[in-house]
């Protein structure tokens, strides 16, 4: 429920920005619109959910999340988002996000099989979460104004996801307490997944604009299936002709499954929160 009404609530706004921007008039031409290269540089604050699962051979699958693992799911990571206009009407644009969290679980109360490898009760697990995505695409401006862009386009969304997990063991003695480390398996993702996107621009004026990014995409390739979207909503406030000053609010949702010829792999996760950025244009 709480993915629909965040959907929802970005649809309302969107739309409460796109009839805004029918009646607003006489803004100036906006640094957005004229220059050739736009850069985002900064950090979100994400609250995350992932879930990953493995079947291998003939074991039953299994699923672990990112509670489970003792990850805290609140973090604060870099983003970079960057357009080049290589015309009027056609622009390249790239982003590039990042995830990676630790945690340790309390000591396992159950075995448990990973990716074939053994954990036995009793142990105590470390995990590694690493998550790279990196989104290149071609846009094409539908329609533009001296304060209005409308833009779609497609291209790749390359997720590149790892989950380490480690086994530690803590044996008591006469001498006191050692710990070593038992299995480890590592559990990696990298898929290659077209996507299309839209963006729309509205400048009020030279100072303030805003800017909505939706994504999605739902298909099989060869041994991937995999289902992407994303929606990133930014005011913005220009402190100079080149330099700006960026807030928003971002959710985006992946779910990707690998087959494997021992098994199969599904990450399924989510993210949600704020964003802030510096713009640079020139």
């Amino acid at each position: 429920m709480d993915q629909v009404r965040d959907w929802t609530t970005i649809a309302a706004v969107i739309t409460l920005f796109y009839c805004v921007s029918t009646q607003a008039t006489g803004a100036d031409a906006h640094t957005y619109l004229q220059k050739k290269h736009f850069i985002y540089a900064g950090g979100y604050w994400q609250d995350g959910q992932l879930t990953a699962n493995s079947r291998f051979d003939s074991a039953d699958s299994v699923s672990i999340n990112l509670d489970e693992l003792g990850v805290d799911r609140h973090y604060l990571s870099g983003m970079v988002d960057y357009h080049y206009r290589l015309s009027n009407r056609w622009k390249m644009s790239a982003a590039l996000y990042r995830f990676t969290q630790r945690g340790s679980t309390q000591r396992l109360k159950d075995d448990l099989v990973w990716e074939g490898q053994d954990f036995a009760a009793g142990l105590t697990l470390d995990a590694d979460w690493q998550i790279n995505t990196v989104i290149v695409d071609a846009m094409y401006s539908l329609k533009q104004t001296k304060n209005f862009e409308l833009a779609v386009g497609g291209g790749l969304h390359a997720l590149d996801a790892k989950l380490i997990m480690a086994g530690q063991r803590e044996i008591t003695g006469a001498n006191g307490s050692l710990q070593g480390f038992g299995e480890t398996a590592r559990s990696s993702l990298v898929v290659p997944l077209p996507n299309l996107r839209t963006t729309g621009f509205y400048a009020f004026n030279k100072k303030w604009s805003t800017q909505v990014t939706l994504g999605w995409l739902s298909l099989s390739i060869d041994e991937y299936n995999g289902a992407f979207k994303y929606a990133h909503l930014r005011g913005q406030y220009q402190i100079s002709d080149r330099v700006g000053l960026s807030l928003g609010y971002q959710l985006v949702e992946i779910d990707v499954k690998e087959q494997l010829k021992r098994g199969s792999r599904r990450f399924d996760m989510s993210f949600k929160g704020a964003t802030a950025a510096l713009t640079f244009a020139f």
